[in-house]
């Protein structure tokens, strides 16, 4: 079963970038094999705490 979403950031060329994505198999580790993303990069970071929170609810019916 796939996690929850979140936030992942990375450092890139003196700027924070944000990806919003999750673990596709819980019982693993994670590695790019072993992820999900949606949208795409941005330097948003509320944006892209907002996509993750929405996309949560998605799926929990609004019950996370």
């Amino acid at each position: 079963m796939a996690g929850k979403w979140q936030v992942f950031v990375s450092y890139v060329c003196g700027t924070n970038m944000y990806h919003v994505g999750r673990k596709l198999r819980e019982g693993e580790p994670l590695h790019s094999g072993n992820v999900e993303y949606a949208g795409e990069l941005t330097t948003d970071k509320a944006a892209a705490y907002a996509l993750a929170k929405e996309l949560n609810e998605k799926e929990t019916g609004g019950k996370e």
